[in-house]
């Protein structure tokens, strides 16, 4: 039935990852070339092609995987491959985070400031095991009924 907590699970764990392209997940400081100021420039996963593929693929398979209730080891394998989908988006942040920018001077880097936007692909990750353990919870029960018939 896709009426389940599973489903609910899923649903968070779009909602986390559609959030994610809106909250930006780092702040790059650029110098301003009239001023000469330094400025934070805010991350958001909507200008890195590395972060919409995998956050996109992860958002069809969950939605994919919403819509497998009959077949619990497919739906199985779909939040498996969104999880992995999501933690590969996490990866791809924490580098974009973690390197660090180059100047037009080769001698000078510009470190990167964390953002909150990183934390929603955490949620998404955790919604998605959640209902990974609530699929397999259900395919149990039904397992069990059949056995008393």
């Amino acid at each position: 039935m896709i009426q389940r907590i599973q489903t609910l699970f899923l649903l968070l764990a779009i909602a986390f990852t559609v959030a994610f392209f809106f909250v930006p997940f780092g702040y790059a400081p650029v110098v301003d070339e009239v001023t000469h100021t330094g400025i934070l420039q805010p991350l958001k996963a909507a200008d890195f092609v590395g972060l919409i593929v995998p956050s996109a693929v992860s958002v069809i398979l969950m939605l994919v995987a919403i819509f497998l209730f009959k077949n619990y080891p497919m739906q199985k394998l779909f939040t498996i491959l969104s999880a992995l989908s999501v933690v590969a988006t996490i990866g791809v942040v924490i580098y974009a985070v973690v390197s660090p920018y180059m100047d037009s001077n080769p001698d000078v880097t510009i470190a990167t400031v964390w953002g909150g936007g990183g934390l929603f692909l955490v949620g998404a990750l955790i919604a998605d095991l959640a209902a990974y353990h609530y699929i397999s919870k259900d395919q149990r029960l039904i397992r069990s009924y059949d056995r008393i018939r």
